[in-house]
């Protein structure tokens, strides 16, 4: 047996757990803390009109909705390439044409593979593991982001935290881009919905295109604390913050819900990434066993399932016990039915081991 893989695979192992056992033990708190702050704000925000700024209000949680006021928004302009756009923001996001690795242990060998892709970030080629697969050291255009100074809804002003929430959910189109783009940059051109230096034989590596996109929110709801005419974030007891902006004519009831609902979700998706990444860890450092029982063609198969099983009942039992743990503090009678049954996979667990023979 190779004493490196041996090495790697146990010191792997440890790696995964404690990424593991940090995204769960995180994730419980984040969850609790920010469904505590939905319950602590749907006991005390007000629900009021948008028309008018009523001072009675000032320092509480307040939920409104209302139509933006399309005579308080900017043209934004990207002054490098004169795109204009009259938007509550608007995004030159830039991507280049890049290398990127996907690597994959097969056989206790690594097998990389590379594809060539669009990609805003700049994907770093110096550590990839087969050589002729160079990426340019930087892009030579950034993507930017403009906004709109006092957006109003009705006697409101918006302010730019709340105007960052919003989503991307149009994007310039060919028709403006060749009425506005005057090829002030030499060797960019339009293509379609993109400025681009592509030439017609198609992208080589370190090509780049350009795409604007904005946000065209017409109805909008907020959820924050009333400060004169604007808002600021609402702030548990907690210390969780509630300070949002959604499109569309939503009460603060419905947007309380919609982030209950988000909060399981996230909640969810992070435990069961988290069991997984645990389960994970314990497959990796029992590899070297099943790596030792392959080598008897039918004991490698029963050793293989053996530790596959236990892999799981000792990630599972592990990931209950740090969520029964984080969650004490806050959920004890929760906490102990979760550490009554990591007793019962414990048990299990004992039950499954072969008994030896007495003599």
């Amino acid at each position: 047996m190779n004493k490196t893989k041996k090495t790697s695979g146990v010191l792997g192992g440890l790696i995964l757990l404690v990424v593991g056992i940090g995204i769960l033990w995180n994730n419980e708190g984040r969850a609790v803390k920010t469904q505590s702050a939905i319950n602590e704000a749907k006991k005390t925000f007000i629900q009021v009109k948008s028309d008018k700024v009523d001072s009675k209000n000032e320092g509480k949680l307040i939920a409104t909705k209302g139509k933006i006021d399309e005579t308080s928004l900017d043209d934004l302009k990207d002054d490098i390439f004169a795109i204009t756009t009259k938007a509550v923001k608007l995004k030159r996001n830039v991507e280049m044409y890049q290398w990127s690795e996907e690597c994959t242990e097969e056989d206790e060998k690594t097998k990389c593979t590379y594809e060539k892709v669009w990609e805003s970030d700049l994907l770093d080629s110096s550590e990839y593991k087969e050589a002729g697969h160079d990426n340019p050291s930087d892009i030579p255009y950034e993507s930017e982001e403009y906004y709109s100074d006092d957006v109003k809804m009705g006697a409101f002003i918006i302010p730019e935290e709340l105007v960052k929430q919003l989503k991307y959910d149009k994007k310039v189109n060919n028709e403006k881009l060749v009425e506005q783009y005057n090829n002030t940059k030499e060797n960019i051109k339009v293509d379609g919905k993109y400025l681009t230096n592509v030439k017609e034989d198609g992208p080589q590596i370190g090509d780049i295109r350009i795409s604007y996109l904005y946000t065209n929110a017409k109805n909008v709801s907020v959820m924050g604390v009333q400060t004169d005419d604007t808002f600021e974030a609402f702030t548990s007891k907690k210390g969780k913050d509630i300070y949002t902006i959604v499109e569309g004519n939503k009460t603060g009831t419905q947007i309380l819900e919609s982030m209950t609902k988000a909060n399981k979700n996230i909640k969810w998706f992070l435990r069961i990434l988290g069991v997984a990444f645990i389960i994970g860890a314990f497959s990796s450092m029992f590899n070297f066993i099943t790596t030792l029982a392959n080598k008897v063609p039918i004991l490698g198969n029963i050793v293989s399932g053996a530790t596959s099983i236990v892999s799981i009942v000792l990630g599972l039992g592990l990931a209950l016990l740090i969520i029964a743990i984080a969650w004490f503090r806050f959920r004890p009678i929760l906490s102990i039915v979760l550490i009554v049954i990591v007793i019962a996979l414990i048990v299990l667990l004992r039950m499954y081991q072969p008994k030896k023979d007495s003599k």
